[in-house]
């Protein structure tokens, strides 16, 4: 009902195509504050951002949906090594560009030899957005413990809402602490890789298996209160900015976390929009299906290009994108970005079809 077999297309695809597109418009609007002086503007970068922020936790729910839905009778070591060159070696090979060819866009402290270096791999330090993939990883080893979660617990219908219950419990002390501890806390500069731990945003995926195992149960709920969805979700965001703009001195990104009350319920509320307009999508079995799932395989590989085709772009085009008023500016940089972005991960994908074909001959 949820599903088009005949394209391979489920709610977690639409889910991708969302975060990605999400994804880059942070990219540009970083850029966008950092070019600003104006008090008003810079208010108005801030709030953009911080609707747009819901990428890392909708991404979660896609990965842990599809991958519950497709991995039941699949062993752990086949998951494993179609993972590695799945989303590894790409992310591997980006993140040794990003070093070599742009290391101004390395986060934290700049590698000084060749164990900073390799460490940039870890921790996911080689450009502003490649923390997501190493938090993304740790969710796919766990794959056994959400296959067991999905069709050993969550089958029994009495055991869902003690479990949702629970986890939502554990991941607000987990945030508490994150909030007291490391963001405003003692350890802000020492911890500060916890963002990335697989706790934080394990719940999205909790939740993405229980919209799984029931998604015509939740589609239906969502559909009865689909217009409260948008009001309440602009409410949220709105309110997470203006917690952004209570900080004293300039505005900054750093003061807009995804371990927050207001962002985490924000996120959820997109989450469910998303939920309802794919599976409306599917249901209707909509013409644009073809074009969601085209640009949902180049979803990931994508996200890992657009911060390198931002700085391409930048290097040709810089001294022209800051003569344009700021928001024509940013649609300028985001379209270019996303497009550019879309078409080099194409031709990548090509180019490497092409070369295992010949490997093989």
């Amino acid at each position: 009902m949820f599903e088009n077999k005949e394209l391979k297309i489920n709610i977690s695809d639409f889910q991708k195509v969302f975060a990605v597109t999400a994804v880059m418009m942070q990219t540009i609007l970083t850029f966008a504050l950092a070019n600003t002086h104006d008090e008003k503007t810079a208010a108005f970068i801030g709030t953009f951002y911080v609707l747009v922020k819901f990428t890392a936790p909708l991404f979660i729910f896609a990965i842990v949906y599809n991958m519950v839905k497709t991995s039941q009778h699949v062993t752990y070591f086949e998951f494993l090594k179609e993972k590695f060159f799945e989303l590894v070696v790409p992310y591997v090979l980006w993140t040794t560009a990003y070093l070599w060819l742009f290391p101004a866009v390395q986060q934290a402290q700049p590698y000084t030899d060749m164990a900073s270096f390799l460490l940039k791999y870890v921790t996911g330090d080689g450009a502003p957005h490649l923390w997501y993939t190493v938090m993304m990883l740790q969710i796919q080893l766990l794959m056994p413990f959400f296959v067991w979660l999905g069709y050993k617990v969550f089958t029994n219908k009495k055991a869902v809402w003690p479990v949702l219950v629970i986890a939502t419990v554990l991941y607000v002390a987990w945030y508490v602490f994150y909030q007291t501890q490391v963001y405003a806390g003692p350890h802000h500069d020492n911890w500060y890789l916890l963002d990335r731990f697989v706790f934080s945003f394990m719940i999205y995926g909790i939740y993405g298996e229980a919209a799984l195992m029931y998604h015509e149960a939740v589609y239906k709920f969502l559909y009865k209160i689909r217009f409260a969805l948008l009001p309440v979700g602009l409410a949220l965001g709105l309110a997470s900015a203006n917690q952004l703009m209570t900080y004293t001195g300039d505005v900054t990104f750093a003061h807009a976390p995804y371990l927050n009350t207001l962002q985490s319920l924000y996120s959820l509320v997109v989450i469910m929009g998303v939920f309802m307009f794919g599976s409306t999508m599917i249901q209707k079995q909509s013409t644009m299906l073809p074009k969601f799932k085209w640009l949902s395989t180049y979803a990931y590989r994508t996200y890992l290009a657009n911060v390198f085709v931002f700085q391409v772009l930048l290097l040709c085009f810089k001294s022209y994108l800051l003569q344009l008023p700021i928001g024509i500016m940013i649609l300028v940089a985001y379209l270019a970005t996303a497009s550019c972005a879309f078409l080099l991960s194409y031709i990548l994908h090509v180019l490497w079809e092409a070369v295992k074909g010949i490997v093989r001959k």
